[in-house]
């Protein structure tokens, strides 16, 4: 009886401890691998209705050496991404926040029916976020992990739905989310004007570990 009980017990221990691992290393707040970090080592939260005043290095979250490191200056500047029009698709006008804040904006949106997702009443802007008590806006990785870190969260879209610039993308992990709306911005911007240098190439953006 006594060995029967010491059985169980070591057992139950295991299972407790299993699931203690888990839950720490399983970590999907936004902070435990934060969002982002500024470029000055503070944490992005998942949600916030404050945007960064600093550039940002997004979270991958794959631990895959085939990604390589990040470059320091493949950081993402916000602000100039939102306000300086040499940085916009068409180089007149101001990018929507909705054109990487895709939830942020009521459903259906004409001609992407892949977005199906809707956390706000009315298209977001920048000066919804001036008001007192803004609703927080969600951050890429809110939706978007790594789907062989074993995310909760895997955002697929609809068959047959897939935006061109995804062709062949079953879920859209956060990788494939950064690069399908940074690379194709690049490519639309750089096409109007040769002289900019939105990077394309993996080397323009990330470099082999030393």
């Amino acid at each position: 009886m006594k060995t029967r009980s010491l059985v169980i017990l070591v057992a139950a221990l295991g299972c407790l401890s299993v699931a203690v691992a888990y839950n720490a290393s399983a970590s999907f707040d936004g902070q435990n691998p934060p969002h982002a970090v500024d470029t000055a080592g503070k944490t992005i939260p998942e949600s916030s209705a404050t945007q960064p005043d600093k550039p940002i290095i997004f979270s991958k979250d794959g631990k895959d050496p085939i990604y390589l490191e990040l470059k320091p200056e493949a950081a993402f500047d916000h602000t100039k991404h939102n306000t300086d029009l040499l940085h916009t698709l068409d180089g007149k006008t101001p990018t929507a926040c909705v054109y990487c804040h895709h939830t942020e904006q009521p459903m259906p949106v004409a001609d992407q029916p892949y977005l199906t997702k809707s956390e706000r009443k009315e298209v977001l802007t920048a000066k919804l976020l001036e008001a007192p008590g803004a609703q927080a806006v969600n951050s890429c990785r809110h939706c978007h992990f790594q789907a062989e870190e074993g995310s909760p969260k895997k955002v697929k879209y609809p068959k047959g739905s897939e935006p061109q610039d995804a062709k062949g993308e079953a879920v859209l992990t956060n990788r494939v989310a950064y690069h399908v709306k940074c690379i194709s911005c690049h490519m639309a911007a750089t096409k109007r004007d040769a002289k900019l240098k939105g990077p394309q190439g993996c080397a323009d953006c990330h470099v082999k570990k030393t």
